[in-house]
């Protein structure tokens, strides 16, 4: 049976390395091993010191998170760590590539730590909801200090090498050979005769006051919003200051109040949703035969516009090629300073050093000709959303490219598969919906027609690993998943509050107190209010909708009120600024247009808001459920914690459904039906699941993943 941890004598130095691909998990085998490690080098007089390495690109990234919902097998996690540092003879670790969480937490509890310079250690357990569980409130403070240790567990991101050394985390960066670096501080250890130096030994040198505590709080307010899980970290690491033993045993009760929390539990849903989502579920599978699709090294991207600015930076972070087209020269020019702003913007913030910034932009370069992008691995159509343009450009890449390569386009509001219908290869072409800014936006929705083939999707797939974006399949149907969601749902609701009496300001607070990034009339105003009603222009060529649907957007589109682009939309914009001002002229309006519809105003309280657009995003998205558009309820809610600003802390729409109970869902479901009628009908599918005492996870693990 295969190892996963590994034990080698180098002279003094018993060498033990992690073998668990593909992160080094600290899984219980690896566990398991680790004590008889220990216990072997112990009982081996020729060994004077013991080494701790891993093998692949890195260090570990963890605890192994499928364990998390269950008792752990001892030994646990601390137990080894408890062994480390109870050890006769010192303990090193020797960290490459990422250390994270429970990679770290043993790292921590080890005698001396090395890092190669190229190494980032951090503590992700917050983007979870969980503390760190395995002495890491504890370890760390005694390491760096409290002030420093809350910093890095509340940001969850990692720090540098560097960084680590500076600050005492590590005590040595390796610049070259890190294994030759450990095994060479290791004989020194044994030649100075250096012994163990177990962590828990240590005091904190710095607490915690309320001001350090409140400015670490608004550091991260913008990622913490709405979240609870900073304040059992900021008592864990309060508890630090105790002597050991009373410090874990906190730690622990904290740690396992986090784990039971829901914010955790949806936190950890969208995690594994979103590993989910990179796989075609047995519904949707084309056929069973795998394929390994091809490398990606040079992209075409066809139109100069914002979006194929956007895409082009994006596959450039990537490391890759990328030819720009557009029969424009004013629009390739556009593009150009648009690239170049955009990465000194990123410059500036620090996000990336100026010579990468050179870089990037070299690998970005523009062509004349569709001619010249015959030997390109994938082509990717982003012009104007007009579908006779889109067909032709389709139609002219179909003859220039060898047909098994990959042809993708951007639209969001066109049939893929009519778009298809202008290619002799349908099944090559399938949607590859970017989200603004593209380069910046985690989601990719690939929208596959009943002819994309198997090979395609798997090429799509690995475009999506390749940007290090969230793919969802959506089957071809108006607006896929998340714009179906966001039209006939969430914003559809939105407006039909504003007629009820609502304000704009209103709504927008009133979401955005639940959590969302952005309120629905202020997202309307920033992408544009005319792109929306152009949507709904082809929606209508094959669909209809009752009024009234979206009958303010459209109407201020008419009056040339696009939003923060010409100064004026939902609200004003005075001078060029971002900030959304309320303006009397909009709600005059709303009223004339409520008035024309005779609906009846009234004050309506936040609460209501909030549950009517919530209800109407889940019922919509049971019917995108119902009509195999998405393959799982999980899919929906990657979309919308991904692409549509819902809160990760909430778990996306359909797990939030669960936790509120699909009997409640659908009765307060119901409960609008009866007072508002038109479009307010449950589902069949939620009536089903909540006559049944179900849930959409459940449908998940039964029919809906058959």
């Amino acid at each position: 049976m295969a190892r996963n941890v590994k034990f080698d004598e180098l002279g003094p130095v018993g060498l033990v390395s992690i073998d668990n691909p593909p992160v080094n998990a600290i899984s219980h085998p690896v566990r398991l091993e680790l004590i008889d490690a220990i216990e072997r080098a112990e009982k081996n007089s020729s060994i004077k010191v013991l080494l701790i390495m891993s093998s692949g690109e890195r260090f570990s990234a963890g605890a192994d998170i499928t364990e998390f919902d269950r008792p752990q097998d001892e030994p646990s996690l601390q137990q080894v760590q408890a062994r480390i540092e109870s050890s006769l003879i010192p303990v090193v670790a020797a960290i490459h590539g990422l250390a994270l969480g429970g990679g770290l937490e043993l790292a921590m509890a080890c005698h001396y730590r090395l890092a190669h310079k190229g190494a980032k250690l951090g503590m992700p357990e917050i983007t979870l909801g969980i503390i760190p569980g395995a002495g890491g409130t504890q370890r760390l403070p005694r390491l760096v200090g409290a002030r420093a240790a809350l910093n890095m567990i509340l940001s969850g991101t990692p720090i540098s090498a560097q960084e680590a050394k500076a600050n005492g985390l590590v005590d040595e960066l390796a610049e070259d050979n890190l294994r030759d670096a450990a095994v060479s501080f290791c004989e020194r250890l044994v030649h100075e005769g250096l012994g163990p130096r177990p962590t828990c030994n240590r005091t904190v040198i710095d607490g915690l006051d309320e001001a350090e505590i409140a400015s670490a709080l608004r550091t991260q307010a913008r990622a913490l919003k709405g979240r609870t899980t900073q304040n059992l970290v900021i008592e864990a690491i309060q508890a630090s200051g105790l002597p050991f033993s009373q410090g874990i045993a906190i730690e622990t009760a904290l740690a396992q109040k986090s784990l039971a929390s829901r914010e955790s539990l949806a936190l950890r849903h969208v995690f594994f949703a979103e590993r989910k989502s990179g796989r075609l579920s047995a519904a949707s599978s084309v056929d069973a035969k795998p394929t390994q699709p091809p490398a990606i090294q040079r992209v075409v991207v066809i139109g100069a516009g914002t979006m194929g600015s956007g895409i082009a930076i994006a596959f450039a972070d990537a490391g890759l090629e990328v030819l720009v087209n557009d029969n424009d020269p004013a629009a390739l020019s556009r593009s150009g300073e648009f690239i170049r702003l955009t990465y000194a913007s990123s410059v500036r913030r620090s996000r990336i050093t100026q010579s990468v910034a050179d870089e990037r932009i070299r690998r970005i370069r523009n062509v004349d000709t569709l001619a010249e992008v015959a030997d390109a691995d994938l082509v990717i159509e982003a012009v104007f959303e007009d579908p006779e343009l889109k067909k032709d450009v389709l139609s002219k890449l179909d003859s220039a490219l060898p047909a098994q390569r990959l042809i993708a386009t951007n639209t969001s509001t066109l049939s893929v598969t009519e778009l298809a219908r202008a290619t002799a290869h349908p099944e090559r072409i399938l949607g590859l919906h970017f989200f603004v800014p593209a380069h910046a936006s985690k989601l990719l929705e690939i929208v596959r027609t009943d002819h994309t083939s198997s090979e395609s999707l798997s090429t799509a797939f690995r475009v999506a690993r390749v940007l290090k974006k969230s793919a969802v399949v959506s089957r071809d149907a108006f607006g896929f998943i998340g714009n179906r969601m966001m039209l006939d749902g969430y914003f559809r609701e939105a407006e039909q509050l504003l007629l009820e009496g609502a304000t704009p300001s209103q709504v927008d607070t009133a979401l955005e107190n639940f959590g969302f990034a952005m309120g629905p009339q202020r997202v309307s105003d920033l992408g544009g209010n005319d792109v929306g009603t152009k949507a709904r222009v082809q929606l209508f060529k094959r669909e209809s909708r009752p009024d009234p649907y979206f009958a303010i957007a459209d109407r201020l589109t008419e009056m040339g009120r696009l939003g923060q682009k010409t100064g004026r939309g939902f609200y004003c914009y005075e001078d060029g600024s971002h900030e959304a001002a309320s303006d009397p002229e909009v709600i005059e309006l709303i009223e004339k247009l409520a008035a024309d519809r005779s609906i009846r105003r009234r004050e309506i309280n936040d609460q209501e808001i909030v549950e009517r657009c919530i209800l109407s995003l889940i019922n919509v998205g049971a019917m995108v459920l119902e009509e195999g558009i998405a393959a799982r309820a999980s899919d929906i809610d990657v979309v919308w914690t991904s692409g549509y600003g819902f809160p990760r802390h909430l778990g996306g729409p359909m797990f939030y459904a669960d936790t509120l109970g699909l009997s409640h869902v659908l009765q307060r479901i119901r409960h609008y039906h009866e007072k508002l009628g038109h479009y307010w009908r449950p589902t069949p599918t939620i009536e089903r699941l909540a006559s049944a005492g179900s849930s959409f996870e459940r449908w998940d693990n039964t029919a809906g993943s058959q």
